[in-house]
Order: structure tokens, then C-alpha cells, then sequence
């Protein structure tokens, strides 16, 4: 049984370095992070501030074995990434991480309604995992996310609502409202 806890990130700048630099992250715009860029997206308060947030995953005996950064908190609808080291993915812990992602926003935002996320089409690990935590497809964008490989790919957006979270369901869009 794995256990999992969560950690807010504080100012391990260098732990963080060394994270993002330590594995690829295929579905992301930039999958090898310089840690020169890591450096200055903490400087300018990509992973803290008013605004944001980041916590580890940690595995067990203290593995950092991925990350959440929550954005938007103070403006809208928050938004989040997730990243999970290749070695520990299909376990299981994008899942747990998700879910756990969901509560502590519900929870601890009495303002926010609802949570979205984008992932590239063909990004079915996530996408399953946005299936499992309740969240619903709601946006389609063809050819809207340029991958590393220069190749347009479709973007789909998910959201979860705080209503759905806490009726333990799932209520889907209509994509037919619309009849001409």
C-alpha cells in the first residue's frame, strides 16, 4: 500500500531544480526545463505567491515523487499542473494526487465553484485520470497546442464543479444545446 502525503513547497529552489531537471515532461511545452528557466519562473512567482501554489508529492520515505501547482486562485477558476517522475507513473498516483488537489481547493476556497485543467488529446494517462476524479470534458480545441515536435496537437479542457465534488457525481455538457 503506498502512502502519500503532501507538501507545500516553500523555497527549495534547488530541490526544485534538480526535480525538473531530473526526467522529461513529454506533454508539457517545455519538457526539458533549463534550470536557468526554473530559476527565474521562481523568481517571478510561477510556484508561490498570492496567486499560486505548489506542493510535492512524496512517496513513502520522503520521495518526491511529483508536483502540483495550483494558478488563478486569486483570479477566476483555478487551473492546475501536474507532474508525476516517469518511473512512478501508472500507479496510481496522478489519481490520488488529483483527488486530493480537488479537496483541498473545495475545502479551503470557500469562493471557488469549479477547477479546469488542459491536456493535449493525446495524453490518455491524464485524461483517465481527469475521468476517475470526476472531472467532465468541457472545450475541444483542434490543432490548439504546438507540441516540442512543432506539431499542432488538440487541446481538451476539463472542469470539475464544487456542486458535482459534492454530490459524488459527474454531470456532462451538453454539446447539442444548440440546433440551427
Amino acid at each position: 500500500m503506498m502512502n502519500i502525503r503532501f507538501e507545500e513547497f516553500k523555497d527549495e529552489i534547488e530541490t526544485l531544480v534538480e526535480f525538473l531537471t531530473s526526467d522529461t515532461w513529454e506533454f508539457y511545452g517545455t519538457p526539458s526545463p533549463s534550470p536557468e528557466r526554473i530559476r527565474a519562473s521562481y523568481k517571478n512567482q510561477y510556484y508561490t505567491g498570492d496567486d499560486c501554489k505548489t506542493f510535492w508529492v512524496i512517496l513513502d520515505q520522503d520521495i518526491k515523487v511529483g508536483m502540483i501547482r495550483i494558478h488563478d486562485l486569486q483570479d477566476g477558476d483555478p487551473m492546475f499542473d501536474i507532474k508525476i517522475l516517469s518511473k512512478y507513473k501508472g500507479m496510481g498516483i496522478g489519481t490520488i494526487t488529483v483527488k486530493w488537489l480537488v479537496d483541498y481547493i473545495f475545502n479551503n476556497f470557500s469562493d471557488k465553484e469549479r477547477i479546469e485543467a488542459d491536456t493535449r488529446q493525446d495524453n490518455y494517462a491524464m485524461r483517465c485520470v481527469f475521468h476517475k476524479c470526476g472531472f467532465a470534458k468541457e472545450a475541444h480545441h483542434r490543432k490548439a497546442w504546438v507540441g516540442n515536435d512543432g506539431i499542432p496537437y488538440d487541446a481538451i479542457g476539463y472542469g470539475i464543479t464544487k456542486e458535482d465534488w459534492q454530490n459524488g457525481k459527474t454531470t456532462p455538457v451538453n454539446w447539442n444545446d444548440f440546433k440551427c
